[in-house]
């Protein structure tokens, strides 16, 4: 176990491992000023690969490595040459704290927008130079306010939880299943707008997406007909604070005592925890190969393991 300590402590709940031991976090709390930090474990290098004025929507490591993609809220999608700061390509969305989800072989992003007067979520392919072809894009009147984008293992669905007001006035939110290649929807789950869906995630066999909220439990939703398929239940009070499924099919789920679980998912079994001490945990990652876990701090460390499953 490593402990990696950010140079301006804040809560590092944007959190992705890449290939060959590269880390990189950053703070996704709105209005939050700093860095997307990025660290080589095995040099001990750290760079700041960029920074944003109003925070940070996601953060993820092409397949390669070699390049370093994250939203920023002010404008849209950066990407940068691994441990480098030096701009490969600025993408200037219509929205604004655009979220994304990478594809598993790094050629799209399902970007979704939360805060603009043009909600919507888009399909963009990477083309020579990291420039971005639109494929397909979304955006329903009245506005929706799209969250939590999510890409199955197989590249042939996305997720996304979508807020909007009912006819009745009344706040409503549901959980969209579509088709990767076009958009369109398949599934829409109700879901209570009460409780406001922070992330979503697919099983490492795509057959079910996993809903963390603020709360005890992760929800779980057959991923073909969005019917529920059980849940993941932590006993106590700590709420769940980020997910992470483990390529060979685990589930970890970090919570606000500072515990990770790992979850045998099918059988909704809890395989082991683990407890460093370290304080309130807000997020969690998995290497591409599954050989590293990663845990990021509310004060702006990111614990590093090796993976035993």
């Amino acid at each position: 176990m490593r402990i990696i300590q950010s140079a301006n402590p804040r809560p590092l709940n944007l959190l992705a491992l890449g290939p060959g031991g590269l880390v990189a976090a950053a703070c996704g709390a709105f209005e939050v000023p700093g860095a997307v930090e990025e660290w080589d474990i095995a040099s001990g290098s750290r760079v700041e690969a960029g920074r944003a004025t109003l925070g940070f929507g996601s953060v993820a490591f092409d397949p390669s490595g070699d390049h370093l993609i994250f939203s920023v809220a002010e404008f849209g999608i950066t990407v940068v040459g691994t441990g480098t700061n030096q701009f490969s390509r600025d993408w200037v969305l219509p929205f604004i704290y655009p979220q994304f989800a990478l594809f598993p072989d790094g050629g799209r992003l399902l970007v979704a927008s939360s805060l603009s007067a043009v909600d919507g979520i888009e399909c963009l392919k990477f083309t020579q130079n990291f420039e971005f072809e639109r494929l397909w894009n979304n955006q329903p009147r009245p506005p929706h306010s799209f969250h939590a984008p999510a890409v199955d293992p197989n590249g042939m669905k996305v997720a996304t939880a979508e807020r909007y007001e009912g006819n009745d006035g009344r706040p409503r939110q549901d959980i969209s299943l579509r088709d990767a290649d076009t958009g369109k929807q398949l599934v829409s789950i109700p879901h209570d707008a009460a409780s406001p869906v922070q992330q979503l995630a697919f099983t490492a066999d795509g057959a079910k997406l996993l809903v963390r909220t603020d709360s005890r439990t992760v929800p779980m939703f057959d991923a073909t007909t969005g019917a529920p398929a059980g849940e993941l239940s932590h006993p106590g009070r700590p709420y769940v604070t980020g997910i992470a499924v483990h390529p060979r099919g685990p589930v970890a789920c970090v919570r606000t005592n500072g515990t990770v679980t790992l979850w045998d998912a099918e059988k909704r079994e809890q395989l082991r925890t683990l407890d460093w001490k370290a304080g309130k945990l807000v997020s969690v990652a998995f290497s591409p190969d599954g050989a590293l876990g990663a845990a990021g701090t509310e004060d702006g460390k990111v614990i590093v393991w090796d993976v035993d499953i």
